[in-house]
Formats: C-alpha cells, structure tokens, sequence
C-alpha cells in the first residue's frame, strides 16, 4: 500500500468479484521492545520517537503518559506541563494530518499535471505550472520528482477541482511548517522532541513563545 508511514501488506482473497477474506499485515519489524530492555526507563520517552520523523510526538507522550502511571505521579502534572503537552502534541497532530491527506495520500487522487495549462493568477500554481514546464522542456519526468514517478492514481476530480487541490498541497507545505515551528518553540525541536518528560514538560510559556 503506497502513501503510509511505514510498511503495510495487505492479503485479501476475491471471489467472483467479492471480497471473501482479507488479512491486514504490519510487516516492518523495528525491534524497539527488545533494545529498550534495561535502560533506564525516562529513556523511553526520546528513544520511541525515532519511530517515526512524522508523528514521534504521539510516541514521547504515550511513552511519558505511561511514566507519569509508573511514578505514580499522573495526577500530579501541573496545569502548565498538561497544557504544554498538549500544545507540542497538537501542533504535531496538525502536521501529521496535513502531510498525510495532502502530501502523501493525495497524490494518488489528484493528477498534478493538470496545472500545466493553469491560465489564472495563483502565484501557488503559476509555481507549480513553471515546475512541469521545465521539466516537459528537458523531456525528463525525474525532474518532477516528487510527483513522478507515480503510481497511476484514482484522477476522477475535474481540471479546476484537481487544480484547487494542487494549490492546497502547496500551502500545506507552509500549514505544516507553521505546526513544526510552534511544536518546536515548546518542545525544544522537531522531529523528536526533548521537552517532554516524566512528570510534565521541561519548558514554560513565556510572552515571547506565545507570541
């Protein structure tokens, strides 16, 4: 299955055109039970994040979540380190979001090409129709990577509607990046952030980052 973070193989057996059985497969095996035995656990908060470089903020905090119930101190967190959490998690859930439905999945939906005889005023797509065109001129499609090489998608959407979501793929880019920098003012940095920890967060708000 292409467009995920990560492996994934899926088994189905079809049968005159029907479904008759399907088995989905996690086939990529990362070893991180067996390598985080005997550390010191607070460890476990940045070693689950590298994971993933898309969405490691989801594994620090589980993995913090579940070191505040160790400790015993989940019902000690202070309102600031709940809030912080929440924050850098929430910007990460956005650019995770947004990579996923727009860079990653959409491709599959969404024929980039239309935009090569875009005729409006977007300075987005008179971008993006520039791009094609260089590499038409050169007659080497590697120069559109990362739309080529591709799959063949599901291209259905009218030429406008296709050119729309080009444009939003676009100004994802920017979206994701706003959602990276506000996790990283509270979270030290990103991917893998360093402030989230047992007990609560190892930042505080001040005007200037909340600003």
């Amino acid at each position: 299955i292409t467009r995920i973070e990560g492996h994934l193989k899926i088994e189905a057996t079809v049968d005159g055109g029907e479904v008759k059985d399907a088995k989905c497969v996690g086939t990529l095996f990362r070893g991180f039970e067996i390598f985080m035995k005997d550390r010191d656990p607070r460890d476990a908060v940045h070693i689950t994040q590298r994971i993933c470089g898309v969405c490691p903020t989801s594994h620090g905090t589980t993995a913090a979540l579940n070191l505040d119930a160790a400790f015993g101190v989940a019902d000690e967190i202070p309102n600031n380190g709940r809030i912080l959490r929440n924050l850098i998690q929430g910007a990460n859930y956005i650019a995770s979001h947004i990579v996923h439905f727009y860079h990653l999945a959409a491709l599959d939906y969404v024929d980039v090409t239309e935009v090569a005889d875009y005729d409006g005023t977007d300075p987005e797509l008179l971008k993006v129709k520039d791009f094609i065109s260089r590499a038409l001129a050169a007659g080497d499609m590697s120069m559109l990577a990362p739309f080529y090489p591709r799959y063949e998608g599901d291209y259905r959407l009218p030429k406008k509607v296709a050119q729309a979501a080009v444009a939003h793929y676009v100004e994802g880019l920017n979206m994701r990046r706003l959602a990276h920098e506000m996790s990283a003012i509270y979270s030290g940095r990103l991917p893998h952030s360093v402030a989230v920890v047992a007990g609560g967060v190892t930042s505080h708000p001040s005007i200037d980052s909340i600003s």
